[in-house]
């Protein structure tokens, strides 16, 4: 039985940089409480949970936070260099999400202009993309469609039609903050050989209990450190430092989110592109984004986790949804885990030697994982995610199966 969301005062969740003046916009709701991502000098600096009653002891919160404990930034950081770069964005979509609409205005207003935006129709039969997206003229715009369901095939299709050397993917429940792309481009162009950037994810709002337990399990953010991993290298032009390796280094999900992500897209293309085993719409549900990050990781590459790049993403907001959502999460980990297995036997001892410090992770009320979780939180969204992590490996199998005989299979339009 669904659990009923208690009443929540809505709490508005923005972002203020510190050298602005007080508005109206850092005004807490009726129970005195608001998010905010404070900026200083350009820099995301800190992320408060703000109890106060005026916008005024507001700002006064948040500007001793910033003092006292903000995150500077990294030395290669130049706020609102600029950046030239071609970048191709990709937003993959049943056509279902309303939203989609709010999405693609957020990537036409980028201040970042060498841009195209590919949105890949995942459900071509339906109709509803062209439909939703039929008042947008911008010649920047295209839709591509991939009758092929899953995720990862609507991506590859994505990355297959990207024209510029870089690529950019957010999802159609996402609102890309005006700079995320030309921060993106920022790291491309520092000089280093990047092969793929993630970035800062924040909740657009936090109206439910439902919105406010995901973040409690963590959510999508990584903290507001530049970190980079880069195997045999310690230093980088953007002067990152080394990111964490915790317990089930490298085959965990630290490197970031698939709705804030780029790569170049030909070194991405070579490793080939996102596995359709894996991701929404196949049977693992999930995954396909931390396979990608982990095989350029593996392969040599580095993984560089920028937070000036920022995407405000609509949690789900109600307990079903989030129960199958960590549900998906726990399914789709454990079947990146089981593709690492049968990767290589050097990479599956790997994995063993990291398997008790993941489970400790996983079941460890105290552990970085769970330690943010308040006594409220549902017990069933944690066992829905730990059934997916059982679940996973024999699920992979099965679609990595039904995969590769598909691939083997002629296409209509081959026959």
């Amino acid at each position: 039985m669904a659990a009923v969301n208690e009443d929540l005062t809505p709490i508005r969740c923005v972002t203020w940089a510190v050298e602005d003046a007080v508005d109206a916009a850092l005004q807490p709701n009726a129970d005195g409480r608001l998010f905010v991502l404070a900026t200083a000098g350009g820099w995301p600096a800190a992320v408060c949970d703000v109890r106060a009653a005026t916008a005024a002891e507001a700002a006064g919160i948040v500007r001793r936070a910033v003092a006292e404990e903000g995150v500077r930034p990294p030395s290669g950081f130049v706020a609102g260099r600029p950046t030239t770069v071609g970048v191709s964005v990709v937003v993959c979509t049943l056509g279902r999400e309303p939203r989609l609409t709010d999405t693609v205005a957020a990537l036409l207003a980028q201040t970042h202009t060498n841009i195209e935006i590919l949105v890949v129709d995942n459900d071509p039969g339906s109709g509803r993309v062209p439909a939703l997206l039929a008042g947008v003229g911008d010649p920047r715009l295209r839709i591509i469609d991939q009758p092929r369901r899953g995720l990862s095939a609507a991506r590859n299709a994505g990355l297959a039609e990207a024209g510029h050397p870089v690529v950019a993917f957010t999802d159609d429940d996402a609102l890309p903050d005006p700079g995320w792309v030309a921060a993106l481009a920022s790291v491309f162009e520092s000089g280093d050989q990047v092969d793929c950037v993630t970035g800062l994810v924040l909740p657009t709002e936090v109206a439910t209990r439902t919105q406010l337990f995901f973040e409690e399990a963590g959510g999508f953010a990584k903290g507001l450190r530049a970190v980079h991993w880069r195997r045999g290298g310690t230093t980088t032009a953007l002067g990152t430092q080394p990111g964490p390796e915790g317990l089930a280094f490298p085959f965990d999900a630290c490197y970031g989110s698939g709705n804030n992500m780029a790569f170049r897209a030909e070194a991405l293309r070579a490793r080939g592109g996102f596995d359709e085993a894996l991701g929404a719409g196949s049977p693992t549900r999930g995954g396909e984004d931390l396979d990608a990050f982990q095989t350029v990781y593996l392969d040599g590459g580095t993984v560089v986790y920028w937070p000036a790049a920022l995407v405000r993403h609509h949690h789900r907001a109600d307990h079903d949804a989030l129960v199958e959502q960590m549900y998906g999460y726990g399914l789709g980990m454990a079947a990146v885990v089981a593709k690492r297995l049968l990767s290589s036997p050097a990479t599956a001892a790997g994995v063993l030697r990291k398997l008790p410090g993941g489970l400790r992770l996983l079941l460890d009320s105290g552990s970085n994982k769970n330690k943010g979780k308040t006594a409220a939180f549902p017990a069933q969204a944690t066992w829905a995610e730990r059934r997916g992590y059982l679940a996973g490996p024999a699920v992979y199998l099965g679609a990595r199966i039904r995969q590769r005989r598909s691939a083997r299979r002629p296409r209509q339009e081959d026959a």
